[in-house]
C-alpha cells in the first residue's frame, strides 16, 4: 500500500548517514520509483514541527503515525 502525499510518518530505523534516529517524524512530500524499488521523499520535522531537511527512504524505513493506517494494515 502506498501512503498518500503529506501523510505524517516516523522512521522505523536509525539512518546514520543522515544523523537521524528511529522515531523521527516526517511528512511525505513525493513518491519515487526507479527500476529496482519504490520510495518516498520525506521532509523531516524538528521538535517544533518545522521542516528542516529532505531525505529519500524506502517504504520499510517508515511507518504511518496516523492511527487509521495502523489499524487498516493490522486488519489485513
Amino acid at each position: 500500500m502506498q501512503l498518500p502525499l503529506f501523510s505524517e510518518v516516523r522512521l522505523t530505523t536509525d539512518l546514520p548517514n543522515y544523523n537521524l534516529t528511529k522515531g523521527c517524524s516526517a511528512i511525505i512530500v513525493e513518491h519515487c520509483k526507479n527500476q529496482q524499488e519504490e520510495g518516498y521523499l520525506l521532509e523531516l520535522l524538528n521538535e517544533n514541527g518545522q521542516g528542516y531537511t529532505i531525505i529519500a527512504v524506502t517504504p520499510n524505513q517508515i511507518e504511518p503515525i496516523n492511527s487509521y493506517y495502523n489499524i487498516t494494515e493490522t486488519a489485513r
